[in-house]
């Protein structure tokens, strides 16, 4: 991975119709209203020689807090947010540019604990 650049983000997604059925969930995602800006993750522990890193999910910086409508555990619909891991590796030689994209989907339903 040396010369790689790594660049990840997740932004609030609108889940709805969701449904647990035999083979997992079903849902319905489109664009949260008002339109939230993306959050980045941070990237850590990188070890280019072993081709490793961390992925820093820090909850805190999600805008999910406990007033949240959809954190209720009565709720139909959980707060979803969807995003992507980007790995962009530069020209060497005869082999181009090339990015590598691997997509994220966190799904936060309520367990029915009470803060």
């Amino acid at each position: 991975m040396t010369g790689a650049t790594i660049d990840a983000q997740i932004i609030r997604r609108q889940l709805s119709d969701i449904k647990d059925t035999r083979y997992g969930l079903t849902f319905d995602i489109s664009d949260y209203s008002p339109p939230p800006s993306p959050v980045a993750l941070t990237i850590t522990n990188r070890d280019d020689e072993e081709g490793t890193f961390t992925l820093v999910i820090d909850e805190s910086s999600w805008d999910v807090i406990s007033s949240d409508p959809q954190l209720d555990i009565n709720a139909q619909e959980c707060v979803g947010f969807s995003g992507r891991i980007k790995i962009s590796f530069p020209a060497a030689g005869s082999t181009p540019a090339q990015d590598n994209i691997i997509f994220l989907l966190f799904l936060v339903r309520s367990d029915g604990v009470v803060n």
